[in-house]
């Protein structure tokens, strides 16, 4: 019986033992092949293999992936950082190098290196690190074999690398115009040289998609400081006009590159203010400005949005809505609500973008930066006849505004130059301010409302004659500009500032502070603290909220006062309201229904008629923006890029 069993299995081995392995089927198959995936095709190597890394068994399965298209459009997600490096580590994955018809693996380090510099900038668009980009998973160690995906950029960096003053402190800047990717790159990279006092972030997206990037200086980079006031410069809002926008990428490589070599000045300066410089409001159109390049003083293309719209008449009127107030006695001609019949018009998001930044940061002080003419106005813009072309229109800080708008003139050799030979107007016997009404008349424009509906004084530069000047040019337009840059910042300190808080310590958001004889009261942000711009000279400031008793004190501004004056208010609570507090609060100003507190300025904005996958024109609220960069996939969408899967 032993002996049949011992029979059956040595049958039976004969019959399972595996037959020779043909040269056939996948083997066969497993040979290297040319690149010719269009987004790899400038990997440094030739020669790849199907099935890739990721058991993608043909080109035309890589190319209908979603690794493929995130690829594809890595550089426009990221602005620019971390590319190429990003899409050739992974090309390397979705088309790795091939050698004697075996794949080599991308080198662990590589990608450790490149994950460290770039994981941030996923962080900024709330993304999570591709899953094909494990270190660990897909890439092998320098003892297994590997090649250095990156090879060929540091085979063209090499000499910038062997650079003496590379990574040193330096105030080198490149006087060039630069791309939309090319300010980003380089507001990136100054916002991590100086990452201890800088910070960049978005404010929204502009109708084609390109974030609103800005950069922040402050010693304590995304947070708003007691007492710390909050200003910024705004660049390029029509899109032609290219000098505001350079010098605002020139003003923040300085500001980083002054604070680290110690100038006392530029460290005084970011210590006591919170600054906000965004070079670009209007990226859409300057890229069509850019088209006819340098040199052509266009003074259409490319000044508007993708939609045509003129930012700097896009904003709500509340100009006209003062003028109608002026005459009635006790109407509130500040924080001036806007009007429900605005959001029927077509309003830019860009324009919804700045309101909602306006809304988050208790901004002092502002100045937009224009081009094709070389003088400073100041509000109000919009005249007090509506027919008058050039009519004088004072706002109740009428002195202030035009103390503002001196020192950026007097500090430009040009502006103040008294030579009435320059680009066409006639500002020197005026000192180079003009009232901006009084210039020429426009409704709907951004220094009016920042004033009307905010804390804000803006005054508008025109920083040259020419819109679209040559390279060689940008030089002298920084050096005539710099002090002016800076001398206006310093202007944010002047008048007083304080806290308003109840008898227990309390902050009281949204008190009141008034200045008799001037018809405009500033408001405490969210920790009491408050700002209000003042002249030298002696005022009777009073403090007041809802259900709370006036506080009134007086004050002296000395003339040599270069400091903001410290004022603090203790409010104590009223038993009966006064006729004047029956108002409601100005929360409750606003319409019920506010569109900007329900705008998303971060989202993709669909062309007209987009539907999604179920037909839903107001689908994927609940994804971020980028989403939809990936709509043309109608199966295995990257669910892996969503940060809480």
């Amino acid at each position: 019986m032993l002996l049949r069993i011992l029979l059956f299995l040595g049958a039976l081995a004969k019959v399972t033992e595996p037959a020779p392995r043909c040269e056939t089927g996948q083997e066969t198959l497993a040979k290297c092949v040319d690149i010719t995936l269009g987004t790899c095709n400038d990997v440094p190597y030739t020669k790849t293999m199907y099935p890739n890394l990721l058991d993608q068994k043909a080109r035309q399965a890589v190319e209908y992936s979603s690794e493929y298209v995130l690829m594809s459009v890595i550089h426009n997600l990221l602005q620019g950082e971390c590319n190429p490096d990003l899409r050739l580590l992974g090309c390397s994955i979705l088309a790795p190098q091939c050698e004697k018809d075996k794949i080599i693996k991308p080198c662990r380090h590589i990608c450790e290196n490149l994950k460290k510099s770039c994981l941030p900038a996923f962080d900024a668009i709330d993304m999570a690190w591709p899953y094909f980009l494990d270190c660990d998973r897909f890439f092998a160690g320098e003892e297994e074999g590997c090649f250095d995906p990156l090879a060929k950029l540091r085979g063209e960096l090499e000499v910038a690398e062997e650079d003496p003053l590379a990574g040193l402190p330096t105030t080198f800047i490149q006087f060039t115009h630069h791309s939309y990717s090319q300010m980003v790159s380089i507001l990136k990279r100054t916002a991590s040289k100086c990452s201890h006092i800088a910070r960049t972030y978005s404010i929204g997206r502009s109708f084609e998609g390109k974030d609103l990037l800005v950069i922040e200086f402050s010693t304590k980079p995304g947070h708003h400081e007691l007492l710390k006031p909050e200003f910024k410069y705004i660049g390029n809002m029509h899109g032609n006009e290219v000098v505001g926008k350079e010098l605002l990428i020139y003003l923040a490589q300085y500001l980083c590159s002054e604070y680290l070599l110690g100038n006392p000045r530029i460290q005084m300066l970011i210590n006591h203010t919170r600054i906000h410089l965004l070079p670009s409001l209007n990226p859409d159109g300057y890229e069509l400005a850019a088209e006819e390049g340098a040199g052509y003083n266009s003074w259409i293309n490319g000044r508007q949005t993708a939609q045509n719209l003129d930012l700097n008449r896009n904003f709500p009127d509340l100009t006209s809505e003062v003028y109608a107030r002026a005459r009635i006695r006790g109407a509130r001609t500040d924080h001036v609500p806007i009007p429900q019949s605005y959001w029927w018009g077509k309003v830019a998001p860009e324009t919804k973008a700045v309101m909602k930044w306006m809304r988050d940061i208790p901004f002092v002080l502002s100045a937009s930066l224009h081009g094709g003419e070389l003088v400073v106005t100041y509000p109000y813009d919009y005249s007090r006849h509506p027919l008058e072309e050039k009519m004088f229109s004072p706002t109740p800080d009428e002195k202030m505004f035009k103390l503002l708008a001196k020192a950026y003139a007097d500090a430009h050799p040009v502006i103040s130059d008294k030579s009435e030979i320059r680009c066409g107007g006639s500002f020197g016997k005026r000192g180079g301010i003009i009232n901006g009404a009084e210039w020429y008349s426009f409704p709907g424009g951004m220094a009016d409302f920042n004033y009307l509906h905010t804390n804000c004084f803006e005054i508008t530069v025109e920083v040259g004659c020419e819109k679209f000047p040559l390279e060689e040019e940008l030089y002298s337009i920084w050096h005539e500009n710099r002090e002016s840059l800076l001398n206006f910042i310093e202007m944010v300190h002047r008048g007083i500032k304080g806290i308003v808080s109840d008898k227990l310590g309390n902050p009281i958001k949204n008190a009141r502070i008034s200045v008799r004889g001037i018809r405009h009261d500033v408001t405490t942000a969210d920790d009491g603290d408050y700002w209000r711009l003042l002249l030298p000279g002696t005022y009777i400031i009073s403090a007041h909220a809802v259900g709370y008793s006036k506080v009134i004190k007086k004050v002296t501004l000395p003339v040599k006062m270069k400091r903001a004056g410290r004022v603090d208010f203790v409010l104590r609570p009223s038993e009966i309201w006064p006729n004047t507090f029956l108002r409601r609060p100005m929360e409750a100003m606003r319409d019920q229904y506010d569109p900007l507190e329900h705008f998303d300025p971060h989202a993709q904005h669909a062309q007209p008629g987009q539907r999604d996958e179920r037909g839903d024109l107001s689908r994927n609220r609940d994804r971020p923006w980028w989403w939809s960069y990936f709509s043309s996939l109608d199966q295995h969408k990257p669910l892996w890029l969503l940060k809480r899967n």
